[in-house]
């Protein structure tokens, strides 16, 4: 899963990992003791698709790659909402269904603009059709 952050740093300034990336490493790696794994790149000139090739030619077999919130990555995506008056201003050629915060509301539609509105976890079974998992 590739995610969009844009309303906090994901790395904080004083820890290891941010002082490495900081000091010039190529990226740092973290685990936990719940082997959570997360890794840092730091580099502004780092675009979305290398960091896609990167992780389809590591080491781990990837079947699918999900994305959140890359509005113009030209790959099939799920717009989040968390208002009906958000869809329209976010929409565009590569969005596949509707989620969000909406679906937990009290939404008594199934679709917008011939698009599917599914909340992912009670509906997985809807989401995985729509993108063709099976």
């Amino acid at each position: 899963m590739f995610k969009n952050v844009k309303h906090h740093p994901i790395d904080k300034k004083g820890k290891d990992s941010y002082k490495f990336t900081e000091a010039g490493a190529s990226y740092s790696v973290i685990q936990n003791i719940n082997n959570e794994t997360a890794i840092f790149v730091k580099n502004t000139e780092l675009k979305l698709e290398i960091l896609l090739n990167w992780v389809k030619n590591g080491p781990y077999k990837i079947d699918i790659i999900l994305t959140e919130g890359f509005r113009n990555f030209n790959n099939p995506t799920v717009l989040c909402v968390s208002e009906l008056n958000e869809i329209e201003e976010q929409l565009t050629k590569n969005v596949k269904m509707i989620s969000g915060i909406i679906c937990l509301g009290d939404i008594n539609k199934k679709e917008i603009l011939n698009l599917p509105i599914i909340e992912i976890e009670s509906e997985f079974l809807k989401f995985v059709n729509v993108f063709n998992l099976n």
